[in-house]
């Protein structure tokens, strides 16, 4: 088996993360209670910030990039 890229392996955890946190809102939407699931939220929640930031980096970096002669 190949290796993959570092690069590359941030993005598949990435993607895998959003998918997780979509499926963290459930437990709320179908009034499961419990310390549990408000920590699989408040997670999903930090999680989505951090995938956020980085996204906005890599097109920050990507723009600059393209902006230079």
């Amino acid at each position: 088996m190949a290796e993959l890229e570092p690069r590359r392996i941030w993005k598949v955890l990435e993607e895998a993360f959003i998918l997780l946190s979509i499926f963290a809102i459930w437990p709320g939407i179908l009034g499961w209670e419990g310390w549990h699931w408000e920590a699989v939220k408040y997670l999903a929640v930090v999680g989505l910030v951090w995938i956020f930031v980085r996204r906005m980096r890599r097109y920050k970096d990507r723009t600059d990039q393209s902006s230079t002669p």
